[in-house]
């Protein structure tokens, strides 16, 4: 009986230390990250201005900036039927990830990786074939950690 009491208390003990890193990375900067990438932008090849969707076959290319506890920029717009290459990158202090809430093909959402450490980046592909706005989220940052893809 003494042994299950010790083996609960440890347990409780090493998680609590998980999450001391996580609490801690919780108070925010109350910048609001609110810039927007746009079709015309940063968000298309050179030269292409996003109006048609069809990228030749090639993924555009934004990066999304990570840091505690916000990303920049917060929305993202897009052409539809635009294939999307995200480079998740963690310029925090914090874990940190990208998690977008809409569903592939095969039924999975897009993601980076589920753990992108302080300094490290991940990168992604996520194809828009509809119109409408999505939402992405940090996982463990919630709900301050969050922006929208809009999809036009």
């Amino acid at each position: 009986m003494k042994l299950n009491t010790w083996k609960k208390a440890f347990l409780v003990g090493v998680a609590g230390l998980l999450l001391v890193p996580l609490a801690a990375a919780c108070g925010g900067d109350d910048d609001e990250g609110g810039s927007t990438i746009t079709p015309g932008a940063t968000a298309t090849k050179d030269g292409d201005n996003g109006d048609n969707g069809d990228n030749g076959g090639e993924a555009r290319e934004i990066e999304v900036v990570m840091t505690d506890n916000i990303f920049t920029p917060k929305e993202i717009k897009v052409p539809v039927n635009t294939t999307i290459k995200f480079t998740a990158a963690n310029k925090g202090t914090a874990i940190h990830n990208m998690h977008v809430l809409s569903k592939d093909a095969e039924g999975k959402d897009f993601s980076s990786d589920l753990i992108v450490n302080a300094g490290a980046a991940s990168t992604f592909e996520a194809k828009f074939t509809k119109k409408g706005v999505i939402d992405f989220q940090c996982d463990y940052h919630l709900p301050e950690m969050a922006g929208k893809i809009v999809v036009e």
